[in-house]
């Protein structure tokens, strides 16, 4: 039979009303004939008793600077939870379920504890299991070194566990299900009436994610690029089609999507960076350009770095950094942006060139105004034919 990886986030699984609906969407899966693999997260969010954070928290009302291996092994222990309590759940609706560390699942890892990539998939476990007749529960976030060791997968990784076991198991299609309807042309908080988009190519949103858009990190669509494995983005609470990122993404006024980096400077070095001493300090490697006149990055904004500030250097003010993603088949270009920011009396403090799209780093004053000048241009702009 065709397989299913459904992801559920922390906020789907926290509560039993909220489980209960989690249950109702694995089971309508399995109904349908699909040979289901379930991916869940640790319960709720910092605070809450079973999150991934309050664990940590745990160590550090002991003392600082746990070891990596240490915060891992622990930090692991939030999905072990989750993916014991969904499959006991399922059994008492009827449903063969089998729960699953990371481990068992076959998600081995390098050995970069806190923050581990995923080195290899080993899905026989998994396969075996479905054979059987179970629905798996597998534990997102986590897997194993070469040496038994446990390790976590950093920000968002259960989605990029989701993504990564729908590529090695040849799935027909991957969920990910969380507290949102999909994905949204902007942050809904700084636009409320900004549309969720019915799909979006994998390298935007990849690229939207880097600048600081939530829904999905952007360590899970390098995942799902590189196993060329589409997936959909849904809320769990509602039957709502979400959003399919792959490739079949839709413009909205020929821009696909824009996000927002907070609390950043632009930082310009005269001269090119030599050692790449400078390339260290860029939130992402996207927002650092190193040329033959200077060097210039974007950098988070912590008083620490005025300490290593040169003579013949230059830091900004504390800024948002504005990218925004686009199709320039559509005829939208830089200068297109930047012609109705300057229109407002915007004037950016730094520019980075990417593919179809680009960064400006604004005055964090009036970021959301160039968020709302460049979203009221994307709705005049007229649509490719």
């Amino acid at each position: 039979m065709a397989i299913i990886v459904q992801k559920f986030g922390g906020t789907s699984v926290n509560t039993v009303e909220k489980r209960e609906k989690v249950l109702d969407k694995i089971i309508a899966a399995k109904e349908k004939g699909y040979d289901v693999v379930v991916v869940v997260s640790a319960m709720g969010r910092k605070g809450e008793p079973y999150a991934t954070d309050t664990f940590l928290d745990m160590l550090n009302e002991i003392g600082p600077a746990a070891a990596p291996r240490t915060k891992d092994l622990l930090a692991s222990c939030g999905e072990t939870i989750s993916v014991c309590l969904v499959a006991h759940a399922l059994e008492q609706r009827g449903y063969k379920a089998c729960p699953m560390t990371g481990f068992q699942a076959g998600i081995l890892t390098d050995p970069n504890f806190t923050n581990a990539d995923i080195s290899d998939i080993n899905p026989q476990k998994v396969q075996k299991a479905l054979l059987d007749g179970y629905i798996v529960v597998a534990a997102g976030f986590q897997g194993v070194t070469a040496d038994l060791d446990i390790t976590t997968l950093g920000r968002g990784g259960s989605d990029t566990t989701a993504i990564a076991l729908g590529g090695a198991l040849g799935a027909e299609l991957v969920e990910i299900y969380t507290d949102v309807p999909g994905v949204a042309f902007t942050d809904p908080r700084l636009i409320p009436e900004a549309p969720y988009v019915k799909s979006i190519d994998f390298y935007p949103l990849h690229m939207l994610a880097r600048a600081g858009a939530k829904v999905v990190h952007h360590r899970a669509v390098k995942t799902a690029i590189a196993y060329n494995m589409p997936f959909f983005v849904r809320s769990t609470f509602s039957d709502d089609e979400g959003t399919l990122i792959g490739k079949c993404g839709e413009s909205f006024g020929g821009f696909y999507g824009m996000a927002l980096l907070k609390g950043v400077r632009v930082l310009k070095v005269e001269g090119p960076d030599h050692d790449g001493f400078w390339k260290k300090w860029a939130v992402d490697e996207i927002y650092y350009q190193d040329g033959l006149k200077e060097c210039i990055l974007v950098v988070q904004a912590p008083a620490g770095l005025s300490g290593i500030r040169q003579e013949s250097s230059f830091l900004s003010e504390e800024c948002d950094l504005l990218t925004i993603m686009w199709d320039s088949t559509c005829g939208v270009t830089r200068e297109t942006v930047e012609q109705v920011l300057v229109q407002k009396g915007i004037n950016p403090l730094g520019f980075f060139n990417l593919t179809s799209g680009g960064g400006w780093a604004v005055p964090a004053d009036r970021s959301t105004e160039a968020i709302r000048a460049v979203y009221d241009l994307a709705n005049g702009f007229p649509q490719a034919v």
